[in-house]
C-alpha cells in the first residue's frame, strides 16, 4: 500500500474516532444537561437510593435497565414501546400515570419530548451504580467489621487485659475514674446481677468478714453455682426471643406446654451449656438429638419451642403462616445475628447487604419445618404437638385407663341389658289403671277404689309426664296401696317421706319395695342421693344426674318456700322434658289391692300443666328386675377419669422439604421464582447439602459458627452486666446499629468466649472481676458534664430494679417467695375451650414462684409487668426501658399484693420486740446495711407521729422502706 493511501486512511480513521467521542460528549451532555434535571426533580422522590416504588429504580443505569415490578422501565432505541414514556405521557391503555397528581401531575410537552428524544438515542447513562448486596456496597460487606473473622484468643486472658481496652479510652478522653465500690455494695450488685435477688444478712456479713483475696471471686462462683443464676440470666433470654404463654392470634389462645421451652432455657444456663449448642438446640434440637437417649432426645425437642413460640396472627392462623415466618426470620436475626433479617421480607434491605432473596432462602427452611398448632377460633383445638414418650410408655401410661374404660363400659352395658329384657316384660304384660290423664295448671285429680290383683313381684306404676310446655312441673303425688282381704296391710307414699334418704330401691315395713324411676324408653333407676335441694336440709331427693327429673319429699311439716311454696310433709315427683319420672310398688302379695289417691300440678306458671297414668305390670319378673336394676345402680360406678396427659412440648418438627417461592412485595398473593435454600449471600450463601431435609440443621450449624453470633452473645452479656452493650443496638449490628465504643475489646472478648468453649460462666467471671465492674456510681468531679452517658464506664451505672427483681424482693424480704421451679400455668383444660375473637383468652394466676414463672400474655400483657417496663412478649427485647410514670407512685400506694407483702415484712421482722435491734434488722434485710443515726432518729419520729395503733405504725414504716429509692435501685 502507498504511503500516501495509508495517510489517508489513518486520518479518516482520527476522523470517525473523533465523531464517535464527540457523538458520546453529546449524549452524555443531553442526558446531564436535559434528562438528569427532570429525574431528580420528577422521579428521584419514589425511584431513588432506598426508596424503590413498584420495584423501580431511576438513579442509575442497572435501576432502569432491571425494570419494577412491570418489567423493563426502558427499552433503548424504543420510545414507545417504553414503560417510562408511556407512564409520562399518562397512557390511558397501559394504565400508567407518572408523576402522579399528588407529586406534581404530569410533564410538560417539552420534557416528555426529551425524554423520547434520550430513548431515541439508546438512553446514554453515565450513572454506574457500585456492586450492592441489598443496601450495602459489595465492597463494604465484605469489610463491615461485624462480619470480620475473629481474631487470635489471647492465651492468658485477665481482668486487667479488659480493663486496659477501658481505661485507653480513658486516657483518650481524659476521664478519671470512680473509686472502687465498698464491700456492701458489691456483694448486693453482684448477687442482683447474677440472681436477681437481694443478698441474706447473713451472706453480707460472711463477705464483709473474709478478708481473703479471692472473697469477692467465691462470691462470684457461688452465685454462678446457684439455681436461681439461670432463673435471672434465662429471664434475660426470654427478653430477646420475646417467650409468651398465648399465641398471639385473635383469640390469644393459652399455650399450655410452652413451659417447658421457658424451664429448658433456665436448666441450660444453669448447666453452663456451650452458648454454640444452645444455639443449635433450639433451631434443630430434635434433628441433633434424634438417635440419642430418651433424655437427650426430649430436650433437642423441648429446646425447638424457641421456634414454636413465634407469635400467631389474624383469625385462621393457617391462612397468616407468612407472618408468623417473617416473626422467625425476624427474631432469629436480631437475636443471634444481631440483623434486621425480617426488613428483607418485601424486597432488599434497604441498609444492610440482605436481599429478598436470602430472606426466602430462610423461609422456605421454616416452610419445611412443622410448627405446633395453637389452635384459632375457625380451626378448633391444639394439635401437631410432639409427644416426648415412645409408643411404649404411652401404651403403658394409657393401659391401666383404659382397662378401666372397658370395665366401666361392661357395667354399662350390662346396665343397659337388664333394663331391655324388662322394658319387654313391661311392654308385653301392662294393662291400664287409670288412663294419661291431664291435670290443669294448678288443679288436682283424685282417684280411687281403683282394683288390682297382684302377684308377688308384680308391678303398679304410677307415671308423670311433661306436656309440651314443660319447666314448672312440680307435681304433689298422694297415693295409697290397701291389702283387700289378709293381713289388710296398706302402702302409702307419706310413710317413705322420712325414710327417703335410705335408699331407692326402698323396702317398707310390710315387705314391699318402692323404686323411683325414669321411664323414657329404658327404665333408669334414680341413682344419684340429694340430701337438700337449694341448701334446704329438709328437702331430699333422688336424681338420675343433675338436672330436674327427680322424685323430692319435704319432711319438714312446714311449708318450704323454693322455686315455689311445697306443703310440709309431702311427696313430689318433678319430670323433665319429654322424659317421664315414675314411683313403681313392686308387690309383696298374692291378692286384691285397692289403689287411691291424687296427683296435683304443685307448681302453678299458667303453662299446660302435667299428665299421669297408673298401670299394672303383671309379670313377676319385672318387679325383682327392677330391684335388681336399683342395686346395680347404686352400686360405685367405675370411673375411669380423665384420659393420662401425654407429655407433649410445643415444638416443630420436619415438614415437607420444599424452596419457597419470592413473594413480590412480601405480598403471598404475588409469587415470583423459587428460591432455594441457602445460608445468606453476604456469608457465602451455602446451599443446602441434603435438600431431603428442611435445612434447619445445616442454617444452626451455619449461624452457631459464624464469628457474628459470639461478637452478638457477648455484647448482650456485657450489656445485662453494664446496662449498656459495648456495641449500643444489641439488636442491630448492620449499618444502621451504634459502631462498639471499644471494637477491640468486643472483639478480644468474643475470641476468648469462642476458645473457652462458648461458655457464659467463664465470661461473667472475667467481666466482674474487672477494676470497671467493681466501681463506685458515684461519678468522679466533671464525670456527668464530660461523659453523661457512661459510655466510657469510668463509673459504675446506677440501675432501678427490673420488674421482676422489685417483685422478687418484695417476696423474699417478706418470706413469702417459693424458690422452687414451676411448671404449668393452670389454664382451662383444651377441651373446654370456647375463645373467640369477641370473647378472647384473658387470665391472671397469682404465684409466689419467681417472677419467670408468671403466665405471660400477649395481647393483655400482665399489669405489674407492663407497669414496671417488663419485657414485650410481641418483639424481641434488647434492652429494658425504665420509665417513671404517675401510675408506679401509685402501685406503691394501693396495690393489694405491695401492701401483702409490706404487712408480712413488717410482721416478720415484729418478732423483735427490742426497737433499736428491730430497726438494725430491718435495714439490714432490706438494704444490706446499718441505719444511720439519722435514719434512727427519723425511724422513731415516725412511729412516734403515725395516727395509728403500733402494729399498724410499724406496718405502714416498713412500706415507706419498701417503697424508697434505696430499695428499688441498685448502685
Amino acid at each position: 500500500m502507498h504511503s500516501r493511501q495509508i495517510v489517508l486512511m489513518s486520518l479518516l480513521s482520527l476522523s470517525l474516532s473523533a465523531s464517535y467521542l464527540q457523538a458520546a460528549d453529546d449524549d452524555e451532555a443531553f442526558f446531564e444537561q436535559r434528562i438528569r434535571p427532570i429525574l431528580v426533580e420528577h422521579c428521584y422522590d419514589c425511584h431513588s437510593g432506598v426508596n424503590s416504588e413498584g420495584g423501580l429504580l431511576l438513579d442509575t443505569r442497572q435501576g432502569w435497565h432491571k425494570g419494577g415490578d412491570n418489567g423493563a422501565a426502558i427499552l433503548p432505541g424504543k420510545p414507545d414501546e417504553s414503560l417510562l414514556i408511556k407512564a409520562v405521557r399518562y397512557d390511558a391503555d397501559a394504565g400508567l400515570a407518572m408523576p402522579p397528581e399528588d407529586a406534581g401531575g404530569k410533564l410538560s410537552g417539552q420534557q416528555i419530548a426529551a425524554l423520547e428524544e434520550w430513548i431515541r438515542r439508546g438512553a446514554p447513562d453515565p450513572r454506574i451504580a457500585v456492586a450492592k448486596l441489598g443496601g450495602m456496597s459489595e465492597a463494604d460487606a465484605q469489610t463491615w467489621w461485624a462480619f470480620q473473622p475473629l481474631p487470635k484468643a489471647d492465651l492468658h486472658p485477665t481482668p486487667g487485659k479488659v480493663d486496659a481496652y477501658l481505661n485507653r479510652q480513658l486516657a483518650e478522653h481524659s476521664l478519671s475514674t470512680a473509686p472502687t465500690a465498698d464491700k456492701r455494695t458489691l456483694i448486693r450488685r453482684a448477687t442482683y446481677d447474677l440472681t436477681g435477688l437481694p443478698p441474706t444478712p447473713e451472706e453480707v456479713a460472711a463477705f464483709l468478714a473474709d478478708d481473703s483475696p479471692d472473697a469477692y471471686a467465691q462470691v462470684i462462683d457461688r452465685l454462678l453455682d446457684s439455681p436461681q443464676y439461670g432463673v435471672r440470666w434465662g429471664r434475660h433470654w426470654l427478653d430477646v426471643v420475646r417467650y409468651a404463654d398465648t399465641a398471639g392470634e385473635n383469640t390469644d389462645r393459652p399455650l399450655p406446654h410452652a413451659w417447658r421451652y421457658r424451664n429448658w432455657v433456665i436448666d441450660a444456663l444453669n448447666q453452663d451449656k456451650p452458648f454454640d449448642e444452645f444455639v443449635r438446640l433450639q433451631l434443630a434440637g430434635d434433628l441433633l438429638t434424634a438417635e440419642q437417649p430418651p433424655a437427650q432426645a426430649n430436650e433437642g425437642i423441648i429446646a425447638t419451642g424457641y421456634l414454636a413460640i413465634a407469635r400467631r396472627f389474624g383469625h385462621d392462623i393457617d391462612q397468616q403462616n407468612y407472618l408468623t415466618h417473617e416473626d422467625v426470620i425476624d427474631n432469629l436475626g436480631k437475636n443471634f445475628l444481631g440483623l434486621t433479617t425480617g426488613c428483607a421480607r418485601c424486597h432488599d434491605h434497604k441498609y444492610d447487604p440482605i436481599t429478598a432473596a436470602d430472606y426466602y432462602a430462610l423461609y422456605g427452611i421454616f416452610e419445611s419445618t412443622q410448627f405446633a398448632f395453637p389452635g384459632c377460633e375457625p380451626k378448633g383445638q391444639p394439635r401437631d404437638l410432639i409427644s416426648l414418650a415412645s409408643l411404649a410408655e404411652i401404651e403403658a401410661l394409657l393401659r391401666p385407663w383404659n382397662d378401666k374404660v372397658a370395665q366401666a363400659a361392661a357395667q354399662k352395658k350390662q346396665l343397659e341389658q337388664t333394663a331391655a329384657s324388662l322394658r319387654e316384660f313391661r311392654d308385653n304384660n301392662t294393662r291400664q289403671l287409670v288412663p294419661k290423664t291431664l291435670i290443669a295448671e294448678g288443679s288436682s285429680v283424685p282417684f280411687a277404689e281403683v282394683k288390682a290383683t297382684v302377684r308377688k313381684g308384680e308391678v303398679l306404676q304410677l307415671t308423670v309426664w311433661p306436656n309440651e310446655s314443660h319447666g314448672a312441673d312440680s307435681t304433689r303425688v298422694e297415693w295409697k296401696i290397701q291389702e283387700v282381704g289378709g293381713e289388710a296391710r296398706s302402702w302409702d307414699v307419706e310413710d317413705l317421706i322420712a325414710v327417703i334418704s335410705q335408699g331407692n330401691p326402698l323396702t317398707d315395713k310390710h315387705g314391699a319395695t318402692w323404686c323411683f324411676l325414669e321411664t323414657t324408653d329404658l327404665p333408669v333407676s334414680l341413682s344419684q342421693r340429694y340430701d337438700s335441694l337449694q341448701d334446704n336440709a329438709a328437702l331430699k331427693a333422688w336424681k338420675r344426674a343433675d338436672d330436674a327429673l327427680s322424685i323430692f319429699v319435704n319432711t319438714s311439716d312446714q311449708p318450704v318456700d323454693v322455686w315455689t311454696t311445697l306443703p310440709g310433709q309431702a311427696f313430689f315427683v318433678h319430670p323433665e322434658h319429654n322424659r317421664p319420672v315414675t314411683v313403681a310398688w313392686v308387690s309383696p302379695l298374692d291378692g286384691d289391692v285397692t289403689l287411691a289417691g291424687a296427683v296435683a300440678d304443685a307448681h302453678p306458671s299458667g303453662s299446660d300443666g302435667i299428665s299421669f297414668d297408673l298401670t299394672h305390670i303383671a309379670a313377676p319378673q319385672y318387679g325383682q328386675g327392677l330391684i335388681e336394676l336399683g342395686k346395680a345402680a347404686l352400686m360405685p360406678a367405675v370411673d375411669p377419669g380423665p384420659q393420662p396427659k401425654i407429655p407433649v412440648a410445643y415444638a416443630v418438627t420436619e415438614g415437607q422439604p420444599a424452596d419457597a417461592r419470592l413473594q413480590k412485595r412480601g405480598d403471598p398473593e404475588q409469587l415470583g421464582d423459587a428460591v432455594e435454600r441457602r445460608w445468606l449471600t453476604v456469608f457465602g450463601g451455602q446451599p443446602l447439602a441434603n435438600r431431603q431435609a428442611s435445612g434447619r440443621a445445616e442454617l444452626a450449624d451455619w449461624i452457631s459458627a459464624h464469628p457474628l453470633t459470639a461478637r452478638v452473645i457477648v455484647n448482650r452479656v456485657w450489656q445485662w452486666h453494664f446496662g449498656q452493650g459495648l456495641a449500643a443496638t444489641p439488636n442491630n449490628f448492620g449499618s444502621r446499629g451504634q459502631p462498639p465504643s471499644h471494637p477491640e475489646l468486643l472483639d478480644w472478648l468474643a475470641a476468648e468466649f469462642a476458645a473457652s468453649g462458648y461458655q457464659l460462666k467463664p465470661l461473667h467471671r472475667l467481666i466482674m472481676q474487672t477494676a470497671a465492674y467493681q466501681r463506685s456510681s458515684e461519678p468522679p468531679v466533671g464525670a456527668l458534664d464530660a461523659d453523661p452517658d457512661n459510655r466510657w464506664l469510668g463509673r459504675f451505672e446506677l440501675r432501678r430494679l427490673s420488674a421482676e427483681e422489685l417483685r422478687d424482693s418484695l417476696l423474699q424480704v417478706s418470706g413469702q417467695l417459693d424458690l422452687e421451679p414451676a411448671q404449668q400455668h393452670p389454664f382451662p383444660d383444651e377441651s373446654t375451650w370456647t375463645f373467640t375473637q369477641h370473647t378472647p383468652f384473658s387470665a391472671l394466676y397469682e404465684t409466689n414462684k419467681r417472677s419467670v414463672y408468671l403466665m405471660v400474655q400477649r395481647q393483655r400483657r400482665h399489669p405489674f409487668l407492663a407497669l414496671f417496663d417488663g419485657a414485650d412478649p410481641n418483639a424481641s427485647t434488647p434492652v429494658r426501658a425504665t420509665s417513671t410514670v404517675p401510675t408506679q407512685s401509685l402501685y406503691f400506694l394501693n396495690d393489694p399484693f405491695f401492701h401483702a407483702q409490706a404487712t408480712a415484712t413488717a410482721d416478720r421482722l415484729a418478732v423483735e420486740a427490742d426497737p433499736d435491734k428491730r430497726l438494725r434488722q430491718t435495714y439490714q434485710r432490706l438494704f444490706q446495711r446499718e441505719p444511720t443515726e439519722r435514719e434512727t432518729a427519723a425511724a422513731a419520729l415516725f412511729l412516734a407521729e403515725y395516727p395509728a395503733e403500733p402494729t399498724e405504725q410499724w406496718r405502714a414504716y416498713v412500706r415507706v422502706l419498701l417503697a424508697g429509692n434505696e430499695f428499688i435501685h441498685v448502685d
